[in-house]
């Protein structure tokens, strides 16, 4: 039992270092460890959302869980760490599972606690569970149905920092907001395979135009990898479809579309500044 309770003293140990990393280097992607499997787990919250949950949530804050399941989450995050349920304006962390649709999402972030001028340190946290999460490295090309590239700037960024993700109802919310520093929310971006990525209030978000080039529109239960190809010059990252059933290969590159992320950013005409 004690040699148990160490490993999963160090494993969260390890996330936290990861997650502080994330918040120190906006924009970049890191990795924690999933959590240990529990057959109570719900079915809407996944290993790594959970994870990274426990990181913040104890008995000496408030939490509110975004879902069509609200219930049954929140009853099992209160029986683990001890946390009390609060309405989602009042909550210090809000919690958004990967499978809420665009709308709770974007309720999730445009309610969130904003915090006060004299204490902007009671602006929530929401960590908000996504289908996959990759950085998007200078000069490199993202290839995949309904990705977005996010980049982002401002402190901990030396120029800019970009990450691609499958939603971005999120980032919508946020600029809608309209918060001015040092009031606003800071957002944790996770996804099932347990990268996550920060997107601090002091941080300038801008939503990269990809535009689709292929027919056809992507399924949502498409997931997106990322993959180095030896071919490709200057190093770039593809972000390719992987479709339920076992598509082709053809088949993903009829789907797939292709735009420079370099490009992209020197295109101002193309890109949507978020704040």
């Amino acid at each position: 039992m004690m040699i148990r309770e160490d490993a999963e003293l160090h494993r969260a140990q390890r996330a936290f270092r990861s997650v502080l990393d994330a918040f120190a280097r906006p924009g970049t992607v890191q990795s924690i460890e999933l959590a240990p499997g529990n057959p109570a787990r719900p079915a809407a919250l996944d290993a790594a959302l959970e994870a990274a949950t426990r990181l913040f949530v104890d008995q000496a804050v408030t939490f509110c869980v975004a879902d069509s399941e609200t219930d049954a989450t929140a009853a099992y995050l209160t029986s683990e760490t001890h946390a009390r349920r609060a309405p989602l304006r009042d909550a210090d962390f809000v919690v958004v599972p990967a499978r809420a649709d665009a709308q709770t999402a974007r309720e999730a972030v445009a309610e969130a606690c904003r915090g006060t001028l004299a204490s902007p340190e009671k602006g929530a946290t929401v960590l908000m569970g996504c289908a996959r999460l990759a950085e998007v490295p200078e000069g490199s090309q993202v290839a995949e149905p309904a990705v977005h590239v996010v980049a982002l700037r401002g402190p901990g960024v030396e120029r800019e920092n970009r990450f691609a993700v499958d939603r971005a109802d999120w980032l919508r919310a946020r600029d809608a907001r309209g918060d001015e520093f040092p009031c606003g929310i800071e957002i944790v971006l996770v996804d099932p395979d347990g990268r996550v990525a920060a997107v601090p209030r002091s941080s300038r978000a801008t939503l990269l135009d990809v535009k689709q080039l292929a027919q056809g529109s992507a399924t949502r239960e498409q997931m997106f990898h990322v993959k180095h190809s030896g071919s490709a010059p200057g190093g770039a990252v593809e972000i390719g479809a992987s479709a339920a059933g076992g598509a082709s290969a053809a088949s993903a590159e009829d789907r797939a579309f292709s735009v420079s992320a370099a490009s992209a950013v020197g295109c101002a005409s193309a890109a949507k500044e978020v704040r």
